[in-house]
């Protein structure tokens, strides 16, 4: 299934999670464990917030929760 590539008026990061697919990220990190030890914070979020962390050129784990919480 294609997805849609028209994204007019959504925020940038919106427009890149639109693009990934949850469930494929999810089962190659299944496939390799990545996710054995978590306990909160999964391969799928990790992602997420790393990509929030460079789009908004974050320099301290404290800038990525407040503005996460925004």
């Amino acid at each position: 299934m294609s997805k849609s590539i028209f994204f007019t008026g959504q925020p940038i990061l919106n427009q890149l999670l639109n693009l990934l697919d949850r469930g494929k990220i999810k089962s190659i990190a299944r496939a390799g464990k990545h996710d054995h030890y978590y306990k909160h914070f999964d391969t799928y979020t990790h992602l997420i917030t790393m990509l929030y962390c460079a789009l908004n050129k974050c320099t301290s784990s404290r800038e990525v929760v407040s503005g996460m919480k925004a």
